[in-house]
């Protein structure tokens, strides 16, 4: 004998089953009322490590360059000053060149531009004619500081045989390095980068009900519950792509792997009021965690955005939901099976 068919009307966010207290009660689904809960703990979130790049150095070429020879592979430890690889790029020689003769035409024009000045303050040349030895003299030193600043970012030293020396300007770990001999350097990307083994960072998406709960200075948290860093910087604004924000934390735990994800939570120093949804509540469907919400004439499917979670559920703070709300916490298979538009005997 047919018990029951369900109506359901299924939308993106929130499916609507009509249903009565009869049928609810042959059908074996039960309600519990939901409560609030004063929390300190976001997540689990995912974070991905890296590298700390206020304490790494990048290097960059602004011009083609290839790949000569390599003394140093990414993994490898290298001291300030050991020479890692050498490099051919005739660009690069051709400014190197011009700024040996740039420093010595500099030399010349300031000891000019110093005896000028002595010569206008005499009264002998005019302010003119100054002015003329130190502007060009200023207009040199402009000139060899955009090519030193060059250099300084290639961090490359000029051979005698055309060839380009790459010095490690710090000591640390290589992060970043060409992988053959021959290899081809692309302008502006960074070619070498060595950075400090032990100065971490993991970068964390943070969800829009969250950005508000968390701030700088709160402690970071590995998924059982052991501090592994403290966040340095929270952005105010949501990304588009993500839907979320990114918080940058300061990493103690060096066994993290650069490049990986993990799953982390947050100590927050805001206590923040949250309703918790009862485990026995909780179902999975299309990849997304909801609850069955009861209502007048039966229940909605809600998606949960879940700010954190515990053995007793998972906490959320979402429009809708509150302590005056009822969820279903048995007959989940039934209501689901509903929300799909089968019938039940």
């Amino acid at each position: 004998m047919k018990l029951l068919a369900l109506l359901a009307l299924t939308t993106s966010l929130m499916a609507q089953i009509t249903i009565s207290d009869a049928q609810m009660k042959k059908l074996g689904i039960t309600t519990q009322s939901v409560h609030s809960s004063n929390t300190t703990l976001a997540g689990p979130l995912i974070a991905k490590i890296d590298y700390d790049e206020d304490k790494s150095k990048s290097y960059f070429l602004d011009q083609e360059a290839s790949v000569i020879s390599l003394n140093v592979r990414q993994g490898d430890l290298v001291k300030q000053g050991q020479i890692m690889c050498t490099i051919l790029s005739p660009s690069l020689m051709t400014s190197s060149f011009e700024l040996k003769e740039l420093r010595n035409r500099y030399k010349a024009i300031q000891n000019n531009a110093a005896k000028d000045e002595i010569l206008y303050k005499d009264g002998i040349i005019s302010y003119r004619d100054y002015q003329a030895s130190a502007l060009e003299a200023s207009s040199l030193m402009s000139r060899i500081t955009t090519l030193e600043s060059q250099f300084k970012s290639a961090g490359v030293r000029a051979n005698a045989n055309g060839t380009m020396n790459v010095i490690a300007q710090k000591s640390g770990i290589i992060t970043d390095a060409p992988l053959a001999v021959a290899q081809k350097i692309t302008p502006y990307q960074p070619y070498f980068r060595i950075s400090d083994p032990s100065a971490m960072v993991a970068m964390i998406n943070i969800s829009p009900s969250l950005v508000s709960s968390v701030s700088k200075g709160d402690t970071v948290l590995s998924k059982d519950a052991r501090p592994i860093g403290t966040l340095l910087s929270v952005s105010p604004s949501i990304n588009s792509l993500t839907n979320s924000s990114i918080a940058m934390a300061k990493i103690r735990d060096t066994k993290l792997t650069a490049g990986t994800t993990i799953p982390v939570l947050i100590s927050t120093s805001k206590s923040t009021v949250s309703m918790m949804i009862p485990t026995q509540a909780l179902m999975q469907f299309g990849g997304k965690t909801i609850c069955f919400i009861r209502n007048s004439t039966g229940f909605s499917a809600q998606e949960l955005l879940i700010t954190a979670t515990s053995k007793e559920g998972v906490l959320v703070r979402q429009k809708g939901i509150d302590t005056n709300t009822k969820v279903a916490i048995s007959g989940l298979v039934v209501l689901k099976g509903a929300m799909s538009g089968l019938g039940f005997e």
